[in-house]
Formats: C-alpha cells, structure tokens, sequence
C-alpha cells in the first residue's frame, strides 16, 4: 500500500523500519502530525519495506512484527498524509548523514522538517546524535525535532523488545506495547488427525510468513478468524512431544467449529498464554488437560 508523494509540497517527516507499528512508533507518529501541523505542512513517514540487514547481510533472517503489507496498512490508519517505501541500498548505506538529509530528503522529497525517534539513527555514522543532526539541520535549512520515547513499565518500548516478550511467551507484555493482539497468518494445511481423534481438530497453520516471529512454545489462547468470522481458540506451538513429533507445528482448536476449512486463509490473534508445551505419557493424559485448557480459553477469550 503506497500513496505517493505529490510534487511541490513540503513535509514534516519521521524515518524508521516501524515493524509492528507499536505503540511507540504511534506516539511518534502522533508528534509528527502536531509538528506537521504547527508548521502547515504535510506529514511524511519514511520506512523501510526489507530490513537494512538483509541488503547488507545476505544470511540475515529478521524475526518480524508484521508482514510488509501489514506494516503500511497501519502506517496510513496513523493518519499520516504520506507513507514513502525507501528500498535500502548499498549506495544508500554509505551515504553520510548530511547528504542524506540533503540530497535525498530535502532535495527529492521536500523534507523541511525531521522528527528524530529517540534511537534512531541514519547515514553510516551511528555515533552522530541528536544534536549532530540539529548541526547539519541549521546548515542546510532543515529544522529538527528530537521525539522523546514513550514508555512502558518505566523502559522505552521497542520492535526488540516486544521480540524478547513474545520468545518468553509473555503476549499479554507485547500486547500491551503493540496496542493490540499480536497476530499471526496463514493457509491451513493438513496434519496428523491426532487432534481430532481425542475429540480436539485442529487447524494447522503452514506455510506461515517465513520471516514473522514466532512466540515461544507452548499453549494460548487465541482468536481465530477464518471466513470472516472469529472464534475463541486453544493455540498450541510446539513439537507435539506426547507422539514424538519432530516438526514445529503451529495448530488451532476452534471452540465450537468443526467445518473444513483446509487451505483457507487462517489468522491467529494471541490473547494469553496459558502454560508450556509439555509431555504427557499417554493420549488419554493429553485429553484430560486439554478439556482443562478449553475450560480456561472460555474463561479468558469470550466473544460468543
């Protein structure tokens, strides 16, 4: 989703990757639409559509908040004017920061005004900082705008560390900073049955966003929309250790549903985890704690 950018109009602009468009990344954008406005500008974000270290690093694989599509759907539900896709490049990794700021913002996109995220750097000195790009802005033209960090339990949220939330299997703390349920999606595929022949069918997600970060093994609750609609849902991520499962699998039980939905699109929003992946010494064993997980998925997903 691109909106491009109109000639002869100048802008108040922000630049980041924004993976996952948190809750941090929406203060700021929220900073960049009242400075934009004081200014009677335009406002701009400026974002990356791959991560600069797959450009830069060929074996490097990002674990991502949302998919690239997802991301700039919502960039413009901020309310931004415009969201520019910068494709990062070699050239443009070794560019210095004021010729960035120069050359590339202020010449080719009318970047006027630049909100700069609390952490965030460009050009191919990271050691420059606010007031090295307050310098170069007084230099050229260009006025600059440090954006202070929005804060969660007293620490700046961050892309990493709602990652480091979700490999503790902690969704409700990465919720919290994404401002809503992380969520996952995918094709249902064909699995085993094991599931079914206890009495539990479940919808196996594959082949899932190769680069999406995964949460840490083990079971939640979820919702589960398929078809256009949504159903509370017991979500298990693991190796199915109780039948020697040797393939990570990520497999749905929807309350209530038992239609055939192989190779529909299946989407997964995580609501709370409710304990870890575990062994159990039979299939009968495995049941009875699976009624037990049931039971608490009604108690903490309730829509219907």
């Amino acid at each position: 989703m691109t909106i491009p950018v109109p000639d002869n109009n100048r802008y108040a602009a922000t630049i980041g990757f924004f993976d996952g468009v948190h809750l941090g990344h929406v203060h700021l954008l929220k900073a960049l639409l009242a400075a934009a406005n004081e200014r009677g500008l335009k406002s701009m974000a400026i974002t990356f559509p791959e991560h600069p270290r797959q450009i830069l690093q060929s074996d490097y694989r990002p674990r991502l908040l949302s998919t690239p599509d997802d991301k700039m759907r919502m960039l413009v539900q901020t309310g931004i004017d415009y969201c520019f896709p910068l494709h990062f490049t070699t050239s443009l990794a070794a560019m210095d920061a004021e010729s960035f700021m120069t050359d590339f913002l202020q010449k080719k996109l009318g970047v006027s005004t630049l909100l700069v995220g609390h952490d965030h750097h460009f050009g191919h000195d990271t050691s420059l900082t606010t007031d090295d790009y307050r310098h170069i802005g007084l230099k050229i033209g260009m006025d600059i705008i440090p954006a202070d960090a929005y804060l969660y339990e007293g620490s700046p949220v961050s892309s990493s560390r709602i990652r480091r939330e979700l490999v503790a299997g902690n969704v409700k703390a990465a919720n919290d900073m994404l401002g809503y349920r992380y969520t996952i999606s995918g094709t249902v595929i064909h699995g085993l049955q094991n599931g079914r022949k206890m009495g539990f069918p479940t919808a196996n997600l594959g082949p899932y966003c190769e680069f999406m970060q995964i949460p840490a093994d083990g079971v939640y609750s979820a919702l589960a929309t398929v078809d256009g609609e949504t159903w509370p849902a017991m979500l298990n991520i693991g190796f199915r250790p109780t039948f020697q499962g040797t393939a990570r699998t990520i497999e749905a039980h929807l309350l209530g549903f038992d239609r055939d939905i192989y190779f529909h699109e299946l989407k997964l929003e995580f609501v709370d985890f409710l304990r870890p992946e575990k062994r159990f010494s039979s299939p009968q064993q495995l049941a009875a704690q699976l009624e037990a997980d049931r039971n608490k998925v009604r108690q903490t997903v309730n829509i219907r």
